[in-house]
């Protein structure tokens, strides 16, 4: 269908501009009437009108903190007994990110012509498949607020712990961008200056200041081909990374490493236990509860574990016998879901173990802090030891010669 952008007033006077998918422009008139505007300007949209900043390149991406504000504000008027499609004429208004922004909008203009909530948002990959499952779900059994209080509470904490990971992280990068940044200057600017004063003096210079002088002479020539190297070597790993084969890899890389695989874990458990008791307290089956964790898990190894325990629960095997021959999920995970299933209560089991493990995972992310910055620090001193000795070292020869 064809793609208009109009303008109309609304009858405030205000001026007010938009696009719209209609088959005719008749269409978009009754859809304008219908909302008390009147038409000033209506066009087909031509590649004059297109906004750089909604080309894919260009577009915001929708991170998490979005989707929880969005939650948050959807909950609040509905509980405040605001009908959807008000609901969301409001909430668009408010948003900041313009790529949610424009989503919702065309939420917004599906519903108003008779759709769900949970099909409208279904069409957009940006919303989350548990968001919109839940939604689905709370359209189904009429708790449609209650639904979206708990999957803004979900997404909250979800991002307190991703902020807590970055936070983690953010030390270690900024001090191996520092020194990275430091020894650029200390190679191109500083060494040089010393190394050729030292040159001309004829001095008999100390294993570390020649060590040096090697890498110094070494870099400035080939100083290009470094560069390159550095780039394409990023730049591949980027694109194995957006393989399934690359993805697999490096997912079960980080499952391995020493610091990293313990954080890793409680955050893929957390994760887990959190989604698939929102999922089951919603009333959702086991197995679409499952196929929906495997699709938010985010990670590749996690996904082949979930999806065979999918393939055994289908052929009668309970959820804790299929997960128990996993090395990625603690023995604890199973014993509770055992637990659960025992009693019937497999949802509030997995909500008390997610805080769990949630509480696990905050542990987890401090001790790698604990571990990674004092590394960092050894690291960064012994380069900066090195690089001091190296050039004060023959001053300190030239001074006793003098003597």
């Amino acid at each position: 269908m064809p793609v208009y952008v109009y303008q109309a007033r609304n009858t405030r006077g205000e001026l007010i501009s938009g696009e719209v998918t209609f088959e005719t422009e008749e269409e978009i008139r009754s859809y304008l009437s219908a909302r008390k505007l009147i038409p000033v300007e209506i066009k087909t949209k031509s590649a004059l009108d297109t906004d750089l900043s909604k080309l894919p390149i260009f577009k915001s991406k929708v991170k998490t903190r979005d989707i929880a504000l969005f939650c948050r504000q959807f909950a609040i008027m509905l509980e405040s007994g605001i009908t959807i499609g008000a609901t969301l004429d409001i909430v668009r208004r408010q948003i900041e990110n313009p790529t949610l922004k424009e989503i919702v909008q065309k939420v917004y203009e599906d519903v108003q012509k008779g759709r769900s909530l949970s099909e409208a948002m279904g069409d957009h990959p940006e919303f989350p498949p548990l968001l919109v499952s839940m939604i689905e779900s709370g359209e189904v059994s009429g708790s449609l607020d209650e639904v979206m209080v708990q999957m803004a509470g979900y997404y909250e904490k979800n991002l307190d712990v991703q902020r807590k990971v970055k936070s983690a992280l953010t030390y270690p990068a900024i001090t191996v961008t520092l020194i990275l940044i430091l020894m650029v200057v200390l190679i191109a600017f500083v060494i040089p200056n010393f190394l050729s004063m030292y040159a001309s003096e004829n001095l008999e210079l100390p294993w570390v200041t020649r060590a040096l002088m090697s890498i110094t002479e070494f870099t400035r020539d080939n100083f290009l081909i470094i560069m390159t190297t550095i780039i394409s070597l990023i730049a591949g790993f980027f694109a194995v990374r957006r393989t399934p084969k690359g993805k697999h890899f490096f997912d079960e890389l980080v499952l391995k490493l020493p610091i990293a695989s313990n954080v890793n874990k409680m955050v893929i458990t957390a994760n887990f236990c959190r989604t698939l008791s929102t999922l089951l307290k919603a009333g959702t089956p086991i197995i679409k509860s499952m196929e929906i964790v495997r699709r938010v898990v985010g990670n590749e190894v996690a996904m082949d574990v979930i999806t065979n325990s999918i393939e055994e629960i289908k052929q009668g095997t309970g959820l804790a016998i299929s997960l128990h021959e996993s090395d990625l999920f603690p023995d604890m995970l199973t014993s509770m879901i055992r637990i659960g299933e025992e009693t019937g209560a497999l949802d509030f089991t997995m909500e008390k173990t997610a805080d769990f493990y949630e509480a696990e995972a905050d542990l987890a992310i401090q001790n790698a802090t604990t571990v990674i910055n004092p590394a960092i620090t050894i690291v960064v001193g012994a380069v900066v030891g090195f690089v001091v000795l190296a050039v004060m070292l023959p001053a300190f020869n030239m001074l006793e010669a003098m003597l």
